[in-house]
């Protein structure tokens, strides 16, 4: 909502949460049937750890996920799912009782209380009155191995270790439970945290008097992950001589946020938070909790009896209220937080009431949250993948990539569309960033760019870049590092021409990394026309690495193109099974009614001879037919006519379904490569028909690469004639060859995206990576 209609909802007298907008508790539930904390989704769960100190049984642990966030995790062993822990979740269940229009103040206190304070040293006074008064106070602190807890002290002269800014989100530990019996024995408690920390104590304590308990919420940009400010010290710094690590130190340029490293030794090193790898991605919110973004608690009512903040451009407001040194806002959210107030407003040497309107305009977190940065993922797996935070950092801001795939991936072929996502999922577990390069467009009604199931597969599944026209394609080399031309028939002319030479990489600068992987040419012979060739192989040239799936394409690179070619595996054999298994088990398919004994029969050009040959083999082997046909929709009807098997055909076939039918068949016939493959990949016992329209030297290679040529035929009408065809063929000697040559094809991948690369450089100066010295 506007900031207009927020503060008419204000002067009207409406409560925030009347007005804010409210999300739906079912949203947020990943599986409703759950009745522990694990139901809710993970960008729901601020990690407050309420549930963690109200499990009676010990069933919850705090456990830092793979994004270096603590988050709860139940070992159903000890769980008796009595439900408590989703009851009380505040996320769940979000609780807002303070006032809507609170009072609001610009303040802050003598020195030298404020020299030491982050801001205007408010809550030093706060917490001395509850001490003073045989309270405690509970708060983050900073442990010697820089670990952010909360803890509660019971003394003025610990409470050094708890004031300034810790821009990492805390772990709250069992403080909650520790609360809950100070509460009990009638001994005062303040706490200061995060405004879902604030509400994380509120629900822990449920059924417990809070008369003595008073709360201070931070208006909050958001909470930085632990794992990652853990491998910024590790990076960064020699850990065992490190004394102190400071947010917000006045020792240096008064009121500012650099950080400060203080060593053992009584060096002192500084950095600004515009340079420093780890401030940069914390105030664009990069490394903040996935919570944050849609956190309940940064808004009016606020949970804190008290809010506190950083008067930023306090000056501008009124100069009378500054001295450069800082200036805190208070905000006056309940009965509590006024009487607590009044008691430390007389050790305050500025305190002026300012309007709520402002507070609200200046772009304070008071009702409003941080929105996360929307290259928040990208940066966390650039950090997963072992990146340093200068590079999560840059090449997730900037949209940079470790490397992109090139192809036919684009069109309606349930095989090309497993190969793209068998080599995009090969080169992200070599821990790269990579993102798949969209066909370029050669006209806005060309019926390819429609709703295709490739593209609905390419958004669910993969990193998609937007569609390009063949003149913008230059301007990838700003965002990618390693162009990878991708498997299938990428150097078939006959596909490729249409988009001039970029099946070549002729857009991609030369100081860039330039592969092919598994590249086929279709056929047994090259199509480009004469006069291209020349330009063709200086394209090719350029390539630091190719290969090619089929041995005709080794020749065809040698003899046409005087270039070096290393034959390897298609993708789909050189990635996990399991990734495809993945897939198959959750298509619509697997829920279907589909009969266990079925024949998966994929064919791509229907012939009078392949209808009969089908309807023969189903009679042979006692089995049903399931008749998948070419998935481009423009034919489809047209080749279910041809087929003349409609009872048979699947309708709207999805790549999921097509490989949960090959998987889950019991025996295949093709006249496919890729049907062939995954007949192969899933050990099914299979008749592979020539196709030579589409390039018969495809499947020769291929079965010939497996020594299972005996179940290959080249006219379907042979098939009747041939009951050796329907024997299941031995897979042990195609095993052995398929692990051989799997490892042969992972590493020379790998080689060739890893190994330097070689740059004839004009630059007056040699350009030389320090990386290589390691």
């Amino acid at each position: 909502m506007k900031i207009k209609s927020i503060l008419k909802n204000i002067k009207n007298g409406h409560a925030a949460s009347e007005f804010s907008e409210e999300k739906n508790p079912a949203d947020k539930l990943k599986n409703d049937d759950l009745k522990t904390i694990e139901c809710l989704k993970r960008e729901y769960c601020s990690g407050c750890g309420a549930c963690f100190n109200v499990c009676s049984f010990s069933a919850i642990s705090m456990k830092y996920d793979d994004e270096g966030f603590l988050s709860p995790v139940v070992d159903y062993n000890k769980c008796s799912e009595c439900g408590l822990c989703r009851k009380i979740c505040p996320s769940l269940d979000p609780v807002y009782k303070n006032n809507p229009k609170p009072e609001c103040y610009a303040a802050y206190t003598d020195e030298p209380v404020r020299e030491n304070s982050s801001s205007g040293g408010i809550f030093t006074l706060a917490a001395e009155e509850i001490l003073n008064a045989g309270g405690r106070v509970c708060g983050a602190a900073m442990t010697d191995s820089f670990v952010v807890r909360h803890i509660i002290i019971d003394s003025a002269n610990q409470l050094d270790i708890l004031r300034k800014s810790k821009y990492v989100q805390s772990d709250t530990g069992n403080v909650y439970s520790q609360i809950k019996k100070l509460l009990k024995e009638n001994i005062p408690v303040l706490f200061c945290g995060c405004p879902c920390q604030v509400a994380g104590l509120y629900a822990a304590l449920q059924n417990t008097p809070t008369d003595r308990l008073y709360t201070i919420d931070l208006m909050c940009h958001g909470s930085p992950s632990p794992g990652v400010f853990q491998k910024y010290i590790d990076s960064c710094y020699d850990r065992s001589q490190l004394e102190f690590i400071g947010f917000r130190e006045k020792d240096y340029f008064g009121w500012s946020t650099e950080m400060t490293v203080k060593y053992k030794d009584g060096s002192i090193k500084r950095a600004s938070r515009l340079t420093d790898p780890y401030y940069k991605a914390f105030l664009p919110c990069l490394s903040t909790r996935e919570y944050c973004g849609n956190c309940e608690f940064s808004k009016l009512p606020r949970q804190g009896d008290i809010t506190l903040a950083d008067f930023w451009g306090v000056e501008r407001f009124n100069k009378k209220l500054t001295d450069g040194k800082g200036t805190s806002i208070v905000s006056v959210n309940s009965q509590a937080g006024k009487e607590l107030f009044d008691k430390i407003k007389k050790r305050l040497a500025v305190c002026s009431e300012i309007p709520i309107e402002h507070v609200l305009s200046n772009g304070q977190p008071f009702n409003k949250t941080f929105k996360s940065h929307p290259a928040r993922k990208m940066y966390f797996e650039y950090i997963k993948n072992g990146a340093s935070l200068e590079k999560a950092y840059d090449y997730a801001v900037n949209r940079k990539f470790d490397a992109a795939i090139y192809g036919v991936w684009f069109g309606c072929n349930y095989g090309s569309v497993a190969t793209y996502y068998a080599l995009h999922e090969i080169v992200r577990s070599f821990g790269l960033n990579i993102i798949m390069i969209d066909k370029p467009m050669i006209n806005e009604n060309d019926p390819e760019h429609g709703d295709t199931h490739s593209r609905r597969f390419a958004k669910e599944h993969y990193e998609i870049s937007r569609i390009y026209s063949l003149r913008e394609l230059k301007t990838l080399n700003r965002h990618v590092d390693t162009f990878i031309m991708g498997s299938d028939q990428v150097w078939n002319r006959g596909i490729s021409r249409p988009f001039g030479m970029s099946y070549y990489f002729d857009f991609v600068d030369d100081s860039k990394k330039k592969i092919s992987y598994a590249a086929s040419f279709g056929h047994d012979r090259d199509f480009s026309a004469p006069g291209e060739r020349t330009a063709i192989s200086e394209y090719m040239k350029k390539f630091d690495g190719i290969s090619v799936r089929e041995k005709s394409g080794v020749d065809i690179c040698r003899d046409v193109y005087d270039v070096e070619a290393v034959q390897v595996l298609d993708a789909v054999f050189a990635a996990d099974r399991r990734i495809f298994d993945e897939l198959a088990d959750n298509s619509q398919a697997a829920c279907s009614t589909v009969k266990k004994n079925y024949i998966a029969a994929y064919i791509l050009d229907p012939t009078p001879e392949k209808r009969e040959a089908l309807l023969y083999a189903a009679e042979y082997l006692n089995c049903e037919l399931v008749v998948m046909l070419d998935g481009v929709p423009w034919k489809f009807e047209e080749n279910k006519k041809r087929m003349n098997l409609d009872k048979n055909v699947v309708e709207n076939l999805t790549t999921e379904s097509w490989l949960y039918y090959i998987k889950n068949s019991s025996f295949v016939i093709t006249d496919s490569c890729h049907g062939l493959s995954f007949a192969i990949i899933y050990k099914k016992p299979f008749i592979g028909i020539a196709n030579s329209r589409r390039g018969s030297s495809r499947f020769d290679s291929l079965l010939d690469t497996f020594d299972l040529k005996e179940h290959y035929v080249t006219d379907a009408s042979h098939i009747k004639e041939n009951p050796l065809l329907f024997e299941v063929p031995d897979y042990r000697a195609a095993d052995i060859i398929l692990e051989r040559e799997r490892k042969k094809s992972l590493d020379w991948l790998k080689k060739a995206i890893f190994s330097p690369k070689k740059i004839n450089s004009d630059c007056v100066y040699p350009i030389y990576d320090t990386r290589l010295e390691k």
